[in-house]
Formats: structure tokens, sequence, C-alpha cells
């Protein structure tokens, strides 16, 4: 039986819900091979983040527990389209962080033992060392302080996706005077939506590739935009996001939807999403992902399906 491939939203670890998945068997049904787990870049920068909130969160135990239980690291979101798009890889693009040792090189013997010893081991290996260090107590400190431009600036980057999804929200409520019916949102389902602005949004994100190469690259991706799954999960989320703000009036705008459509587009390489998130990421995943034969479990739901494993 082939393992059910699973990542995990940071939602299904927060308070009696990380209990439930440490006791439900997870540990066992991993060693059996019944499940593979995979951690996304969204997932464990949003653990790390907690480092700098005051309120106690349990973010080391959380790291340390992911970390036992992974297989595999993916890549972020800009090295993946690169293998897709620049250096035409396209479906055989590297998902993961590499398990592979690099070639070695001629080393000084004036190196210190620990960093030869680093050098030998795959980029796996020595970001989860990284990380295993940070949840057994390594201060971020110094890190946290180079990285706050980063944070800075995807914080904006959330502040101004929900900005610009109020504005469409209410351009159409000013345009048609009303929220949309669920009969009229039946009329234009995000499929058509997709059919209808899919390749002009493909081509207009290619910048976020490579701004130089964006017009080449967009008619490559638009030839065979199946070719290229991860940039074209990605266009989707992207997508979604302002249709949710167009016609789903009845839900709150979502600061984090940038944050969730970027890590459901992990789902191209995996079988499962475990969240406990209601509202953005929930409705994204019916439109985009349940079509596909993907499946979203509660954190209840998912540690209920491992102990029918056992």
């Amino acid at each position: 039986m082939t393992a059910l491939r699973v990542i995990f939203d940071r939602s299904a670890f927060h308070g009696e819900r990380f209990e439930l998945l440490k006791h439900c068997g997870l540990r066992d049904a991993v060693a059996r091979q019944q499940i593979t787990v995979l951690l996304t870049p969204v997932f464990l920068n949003e653990t790390l983040t907690a480092y700098g909130s005051p309120k106690p969160s349990g973010w080391k135990e959380h790291l340390n527990f992911a970390l036992d239980l992974a297989s595999g690291i993916f890549r972020d979101r800009a090295d993946i389209f690169r293998e897709e798009l620049l250096m035409g890889r396209g479906p055989f693009a590297r998902p993961l962080v590499s398990h592979s040792v690099p070639r070695r090189r001629r080393e000084s013997r004036r190196q210190p033992l620990v960093s030869q010893r680093r050098r030998r081991e795959s980029p796996h290996q020595q970001l989860v060392a990284m990380l295993r260090e940070v949840a057994g107590g390594r201060s971020l400190a110094t890190e946290w302080i180079e990285t706050k431009e980063a944070r800075d600036e995807a914080f904006r980057k959330g502040k101004n996706q929900a900005r610009l999804s109020q504005e469409i929200r209410e351009e159409i409520a000013t345009k048609f005077g009303a929220s949309p019916t669920p009969t009229e949102l039946a009329q234009y389902p995000f499929a058509q939506m997709r059919k209808n602005e899919g390749e002009r949004t493909g081509r207009q994100l290619m910048s976020i590739v490579s701004a130089p190469r964006a017009g080449v690259l967009g008619d490559q991706w638009a030839r065979a935009p199946h070719r290229f799954p991860f940039y074209s999960a990605f266009v989707d989320g992207f997508m979604y996001n302002g249709y949710y703000a167009a016609l789903e009036h009845h839900e709150r705008i979502d600061r984090n939807a940038q944050a969730d459509y970027e890590q459901l587009a992990y789902l191209t390489w995996a079988d499962l999403m475990v969240s406990n998130d209601t509202r953005f990421m929930r409705h994204a995943f019916d439109a985009i992902w349940r079509p596909r034969g993907k499946r979203l479990e509660t954190a209840e739901g998912f540690a209920a399906l491992v102990r029918t494993l056992s």
C-alpha cells in the first residue's frame, strides 16, 4: 500500500489538537510507512514566528514533534518556480530539499572538524540539524534581527492583499448593489473564472519568477500549464483569492490568505492537508483541490483516521 502523503497547517497544532496528534498513533503509522509526513516552508515559518511572541505556544515541542515525523521538507516557492520554468524541468522539478550529500570538495586542514562534518551532510540534514538546535533552545536573536525586514515585508504583503481584497469586494457591491446570492454564485463557479482568466493571470504573475524573461516564460507556460504544476497551482490560489473577495461576500476577508494558498499549492505532491482553518483555506481547498481528489481533515478527523490504520 502506498503511504498517504500528509502536510500540516499550523492551526492543527493549537492547544488540545496537538495532544490529539501526539497520542493517536501517528508515530507508529509513520514507522510502518502507512503515512509520510512532509513539512512546508509556510508551516516551519509560522512555527518559528512564535519565537517572537510573548504568548506561550509550545512551539519548540511542536517543531521537534514535526521533525520527528517528517521524511522530507519542501523547498521554497521561488526555488521550485526556478526549476520548473527557468531551468525548464517542468514536472521533473525537485520539490524537496535534497537528501543527497554534495560532492566533496578539497577542504583546508585549517577548517574546524565540525565545519568539515557539516559539509558532508545533505542540505536536508543541515536544515534539520539547524531546526533541532533551535527547538533545543538555541537563541534566534541574531537571525530574528537579521530577518526583521523580510518579516515586515511579509506582513505588509498580507495587509496589502487584504486591502486589495476589500477594495474588490466594495467595488462589486457598489456595481451590483448587493452581495451575490447562492444562485448567482452557482452561475459563475470558480472553474469558470479559471477558464476565463487563467492564462492572463499566469502571464501577469510571471514577473515574480523572472521579470526580464516574463514574456518568454509566460508563452512557455501558457502552451502547457500542466507541465508546470506548482506554478499553475500558485496561479489558481491567487485567482481564488480574488474570486473569494469579489463573490463570497458572506465570508470575512482573511489577511492570511496568501500564506494559505501558497501552502495549499504543495498538495501538488501530497494527498492530504491537516488544518483546522475554517475560513479562506477551507474554501480555497474545496474550490481548487477537492475536485482533484485531495483531502482536507481537521486534527480531530485526522487523528481518527490514523487510529483506523493501527
